[in-house]
């Protein structure tokens, strides 16, 4: 009974993949060129008009710097907004919202929160090194002890994952990712198995060394390779679109210099509305 719902699992879960692959497709980079573009015109839209906003006030005091970068800094003291300052010190009621008036779609939402609040939360810290694409050294801690496994997962393709839920664990991870090569191994003295040492049509993991005896060790290393093998070609179309993306941005960056900018810091003192009563 096991086996078969493990079977049906993973055949969903690939359906699910393939689904969301016919929705999610490559770039290239005349279509990364004009994603850039247009995040960089709405940030520069949304900077310009914020800077209108901060001229409005009313400027009671202003002092101005420049850090050793050259970049000026601004700090001024202004009056409280009008918006801001008629809420000053003014009781606020808070009153539980009835399920009922609550729509099908948030109410879903709710219940999913309540369910992953109820989950045994883990944090696993991550290093990875990926060797030629092909294998990857993989280092957490439990405690002060340090456990190392080697896997045929290029977790390149999981810079994008950072959390999962299992059916008892709610996983939140944070990774640091970088690339090597097995001839130029930063861990001299360890070896880099081949990547035909691994099983050839799944993910797997070798452990080295570390708390060998404890099996919550491994759970959230096994939640990412179930997540990598159920999820590889999204996770590989994700990880082309990052990089055309980034390499996009590096050209902007190129064609496009920025002076440096003002950093503006406005502050003001609340006053209060409340009026003592006199006798």
């Amino acid at each position: 009974m096991f086996r078969f719902l493990l079977v049906f699992f993973c055949a969903f879960s690939g359906l699910h993949a393939d689904l969301l692959v016919s929705k999610l497709e490559s770039l290239d980079a005349s279509e990364a060129d004009a994603i850039i573009q247009a995040r960089e015109t709405a940030k520069a839209d949304h900077r310009a008009a914020r800077i209108v906003e901060l001229e409005k006030a009313i400027v009671k005091s202003e002092g101005r710097g420049v850090l050793p970068s050259g970049q000026e800094v601004v700090i001024r003291e202004v009056e409280p907004p009008q918006s801001v300052a008629g809420l000053i010190h003014r009781p606020v009621h808070f009153q539980a919202l009835p399920t009922e008036t609550l729509s099908p779609e948030l109410l879903v939402k709710l219940q999913a929160l309540q369910a992953r609040a109820e989950k045994e939360h883990v944090v696993l810290m991550l290093s990875a090194t990926v060797y030629d694409h092909s294998v990857t050294r993989l280092s957490w801690r439990t405690g002060k002890i340090e456990n190392i496994a080697f896997t045929n997962a290029d977790f390149n393709f999981l810079r994008g994952v950072h959390s999962i839920q299992t059916e008892i664990h709610d996983f939140t991870f944070f990774m640091g990712i970088g690339n090597a090569s097995a001839e130029n191994n930063p861990y001299r003295d360890e070896t880099v198995p081949d990547a035909s040492a691994f099983f050839s049509e799944r993910s797997e993991y070798a452990f080295v060394s570390g708390d060998a005896e404890n099996d919550a060790v491994f759970a959230g290393i096994e939640a990412l390779l179930e997540h990598y093998d159920a999820n590889l070609p999204v996770l590989k179309i994700e990880h082309q679109r990052r990089e055309a993306l980034s390499a996009a941005k590096k050209r902007y960056d190129t064609a496009h210099p920025k002076a440096p900018e003002p950093f503006i810091m406005q502050f003001w003192t609340p006053v209060s509305t409340n009026r003592k009563a006199t006798k």
